[in-house]
């Protein structure tokens, strides 16, 4: 027998999903450690950094954008001076990692994550203030102030509404809960909002055709919330956050099914990778 490995119910061995709370388990529960840069190679760093660069934007657009637009977004790299920066970049890593080499302490894992970070937070950078005309959904670019922030540096209901950015969509939250419609409340609490004793709310959106608070989303300082039509409650912990895909038209999280809307999908999709990486100290 195995476990879920989201809620811990035990399966059968060749189950795909769990017969409990409905997670995909034929998912990787842990990413493989990035391997963008190499040594020794035939190639030098800077140039590796640059080839890892182009192949990190197509998936980051393959994932979060149109996939047809790559060629859109890869040749606005040269047409801005942002190829200046990349090179940069790449100078600064080679330079870092002769110098270790010389002192006999390279370590390329810690190299490797360190690219890693890099292109996250410059991904980002670039498509908010070079692509906002290619981009499908409008990323908000205060986002940007939590790239060199650490998990308790930040006040994580202001991440959360920066990253989420209700002001630009339809679907409006409740942060105060006083004032909030007591039947709404309580519907929220008995279909899919189960916090712990103590546990801060964030906020809370109705996504329920008749405003009834039975269905919809919540975040709380732990955990995201949710419950959608035809589907159960659903619930994944900051901690245990593993895979966080977009496709066309929903999102899975941790092998769950999400789906408010396009935009609301990647800024969560967004948020939730933010989250992962600040937990994971990367």
């Amino acid at each position: 027998m195995k476990k879920c490995h989201q809620c811990h119910n035990e399966l059968p061995q060749n189950a795909r999903f769990c017969l409990n709370c409905g997670a995909e388990q034929n998912m990787e529960t842990a990413a493989p450690d990035p391997a963008y840069i190499t040594v020794p190679s035939d190639k030098s760093v800077t140039r590796q950094f640059t080839e890892q660069f182009f192949l990190a934007l197509k998936k980051r657009v393959q994932q979060e954008h149109q996939p047809d637009l790559f060629q859109a977004y890869s040749e606005r790299v040269y047409e801005t001076t942002f190829r200046d920066t990349i090179a940069e970049l790449g100078a600064e890593l080679e330079g870092q990692i002769h110098q270790r080499q010389q002192q006999g302490g390279l370590d390329l894992k810690k190299v490797n994550l360190h690219v890693h970070r890099l292109f996250e937070n410059q991904l980002d950078y670039f498509i908010i203030t070079f692509c906002a005309d290619l981009n499908r959904v409008i990323i908000p670019p205060a986002i940007l102030k939590y790239q060199s922030k650490r998990w308790n540096e930040i006040n994580l209901y202001k991440m959360v509404m920066d990253y989420l950015d209700f002001e630009h969509e339809h679907e409006k939250p409740f942060t105060d809960f006083l004032n909030m419609p007591v039947e709404k409340l309580k519907n929220a609490g008995k279909s899919f909002l189960f916090p712990a004793r103590k546990e801060k709310i964030l906020f809370i959106v109705d996504t329920s055709l008749m405003g009834s608070g039975k269905e919809g989303f919540a975040m709380t300082e732990h955990a995201l919330y949710w419950k959608f039509p035809l589907e159960k409650a659903r619930l994944v912990n900051y901690e245990r956050l593993e895979e966080i895909k977009r496709t066309e038209n929903w999102l899975t999280i941790n092998g769950l099914y999400f789906h408010v809307n396009t935009s609301l999908d990647l800024k969560m999709l967004k948020l939730l990778k933010r989250i992962k990486l600040l937990r994971k100290g990367i």
